[in-house]
């Protein structure tokens, strides 16, 4: 099968999220399962300066977006079997920045215009993969390929939606506004690029089973998009947990932590990562209480005040917190940080810091109040630390409370009950102090689980022949 990813990032070239680590483990896990798999970026001011290695072009052309003619050289490569595709139009993607322009929708409605035209030059593709609101719109572009070209959207964060104009549809994609008088397009009183994905796609998914289960329930958040799926497109939705590239996430390999280990040897290799931890940082190096870390955007759905509620306890049973990460509620986690001694926080993502992290301490903190997949608690549990997560999404489909018995990998607390992380938290304090010989057994529980992408690549795979085989 020819599969094309369409996505606004991907590793190893660009990244500002998770959906960059999903295109490249997916695409390479779609590989081994022997296929034919391509991905298109925009060719990003980063990944020019960055990659000089990506040198080949592979084709130009030009396209109309209403009045107007853009220009687009296609640079490729391919890595480890991957075929990678960048569209350069640098009026729009030679910036600082992935994203964060007064003028994203029109950016990336040019990468998506971009896209289909290289699609219909090149017209090989059996299922076209498109990724979040950066590319949604693509889907109904396709309707009009002669091919007819199945395609499928994940929605990997109903947060971010892309909110345009009416008069945006014939100047941005060359579509009637009578998409969005209809209301095809229309989410109140703009046109909505996800919701545009939602209607015009084959397939649409998200990235667990639950997320899926509480996006169909809830009608009201995230702009009302769970009302569009379970009205229009309830038999076509599904949720499909992300795996982990378990090649990078791997502590017997890893070689950003100070001691590889093993499920036989995690006690003296997180004690050793413990140490050098402390000594990285420069904190109590005779510290013998539990360690809680987080690595994280510092945002309101991160339960950032959640975590600034749990500080007084640190004292208490002589813990401490190390905190890595930035975003818009830096400043408020800073100006609280500094009222306890017992927290050190990092004011900016350092991955060597993170990976160390996540094999050096006790326990890992997502506090998520949603939280569509997530990848941390996988790579902390395959770690062998425990995470403590609320019961939302991909984390709950992926964590083992404590009271599900021989199971156990982490904890897992209540969303809806506002004193419940609390209470979480002080018990995985009694657990590391009172708990030592099955703390021990939780943390190879989760070393043991199988976090890779092989289940759930089959899954896609499944979703992608329920379309083309008929």
């Amino acid at each position: 099968m020819n599969i094309l990813l369409v996505a606004p990032e991907a590793l190893p070239y660009c990244k500002s999220g998770g959906l960059g680590d999903f295109v490249w483990s997916y695409a390479k896990a779609l590989v081994k399962e022997g296929q034919n798999v391509s991905v298109i970026l925009p060719y990003y001011r980063t990944i020019k300066e960055k990659h000089p290695e990506i040198s080949k072009i592979f084709d130009t052309f030009d396209f109309r977006m209403s009045w107007r003619t853009q220009g687009c050289g296609v640079y490729s490569i391919v890595n480890k079997g991957v075929n990678f595709y960048f569209t350069a139009m640098d009026e729009k993607f030679d910036r600082l920045q992935l994203y964060g322009y007064g003028d994203d929708n029109e950016r990336f409605a040019t990468f998506m215009m971009a896209v289909n035209t290289f699609i219909t030059r090149h017209n090989n593709f059996d299922v076209v993969h498109c990724n979040d609101w950066q590319t949604a719109v693509l889907p109904l572009l396709l309707t009009y390929n002669p091919r007819k070209i199945k395609t499928v959207l994940t929605i990997h964060n109903p947060a971010f939606q892309g909110w345009a104009l009416r008069g945006d549809l014939p100047y941005f994609f060359n579509l009637s506004t009578d998409y969005y008088d209809s209301g095809y397009c229309r989410m109140g009183d703009s046109f909505n690029f996800l919701k545009t994905g939602i209607m015009a796609s084959d397939k649409i998914n998200t990235v667990s089973v639950t997320h899926a289960r509480e996006l169909m329930n809830d009608h009201n958040s995230f702009g009302g998009i769970g009302c569009i799926l379970d009205w229009c497109r309830h038999n076509d939705f599904s949720g499909i947990v992300n795996g982990l590239d378990t090649e990078i996430w791997n502590p017997a390999t890893d070689k950003k932590i100070g001691e590889n280990y093993d499920v036989e040897s995690v006690i003296s290799g997180k004690k050793m990562n413990r140490d050098a931890i402390l000594h990285l940082l420069d904190m109590d190096t005779f510290f013998k209480g539990p360690l809680f870390s987080m690595v994280t955007r510092l945002s309101a759905q991160k339960g950032v005040d959640r975590v600034i509620s749990v500080m007084p306890l640190l004292k208490k049973y002589d813990a401490r917190m190390i905190v890595i990460g930035t975003g818009e509620l830096e400043n408020q986690f800073l100006y609280e940080s500094l009222k306890y001694p017992e927290v050190y926080f990092v004011r900016r993502y350092d991955e060597n810091l993170a990976h160390l992290l996540y094999a050096g301490s006790d326990f890992f903190l997502m506090p998520s109040y949603f939280e569509p997949c997530g990848t941390s608690q996988m790579i902390s549990m395959r770690y062998g630390t425990l995470p403590i997560v609320s019961n939302v999404g991909g984390l709950n489909d992926t964590v083992h409370d404590l009271g599900e018995g021989d199971k156990a990998d982490g904890f897992k607390f209540n969303n809806q009950d506002p004193q419940a992380f609390y209470s979480c938290f002080e018990s995985a304090c009694r657990f590391f102090y009172d708990s030592q010989p099955r703390l021990l057994a939780v943390q190879r529980n989760g070393m043991l689980g199988e976090y890779g992408w092989s289940k759930s690549a089959k899954k896609y795979l499944d979703l992608y022949r329920s379309i083309t085989w008929k």
